[in-house]
C-alpha cells in the first residue's frame, strides 16, 4: 500500500513537471495582439488561443500575476525600468517562473508585466523576495494609483 501511495504521488510530480515544461515552451510564442493592450481585458489583449492549442492535450493549473502602472507626471522612468530588470533577473533564478512578459511605457505613461507561475506558492514565495519588494516600494512612490 506504502509503494502505491508513493508511485502516485511520484507519477503526480512528473506529471505536473511535464505540464510545466510543455506550458512554459508555448509560452515562449506570448505576444500582444493589440497594441492597446495596456487598455483591454487580459484575455483579449494576447494571443491565448495560440497558447492554448500548443497545449490541448495539456491538463494543468498555473498563477497569473499582472502589474499594471501608469506613471506620474515626475516620475523617474529610468529607476523603475532598473528596478524592473532586476526583479526580472531574481526571478528568473526562482523555482515555478514559467513566464515573464514586460511592456514598454507607452505615450500615456502606461505599462504592463506579467508573471506566470507554476504555482501560487511560488509567487507568494518570489514576491517577498528583496528586489521584487525593492520594486513594489519604488512603483507605489513614483506611479499614480489606477483607480
Amino acid at each position: 500500500m506504502k509503494k502505491t501511495l508513493k508511485y502516485h504521488k511520484l507519477d503526480k510530480i512528473r506529471k505536473k513537471e511535464f505540464a510545466n515544461k510543455e506550458f512554459s515552451r508555448a509560452l515562449e510564442k506570448l505576444k500582444e495582439v493589440d497594441s492597446n493592450y495596456t487598455k483591454k481585458p487580459l484575455e483579449t489583449s494576447f494571443n491565448w488561443n495560440e497558447i492554448a492549442a500548443d497545449i490541448k492535450d495539456v491538463k494543468g493549473e498555473w498563477y497569473f500575476v499582472a502589474f499594471q502602472s501608469i506613471g506620474s507626471v515626475n516620475a523617474n522612468f529610468d529607476l523603475l525600468s532598473d528596478a524592473k530588470k532586476r526583479a526580472y533577473h531574481k526571478a528568473e533564478n526562482h523555482e515555478g517562473l514559467l513566464k515573464y512578459w514586460s511592456g514598454e511605457f507607452n505615450q500615456n505613461q502606461e505599462c504592463l508585466s506579467t508573471c506566470i507561475w507554476a504555482s501560487r506558492d511560488n509567487a507568494v514565495e518570489a514576491s517577498e523576495k528583496c528586489q521584487y519588494t525593492f520594486a513594489k516600494k519604488l512603483a507605489n512612490a513614483i506611479m499614480k494609483p489606477m483607480c
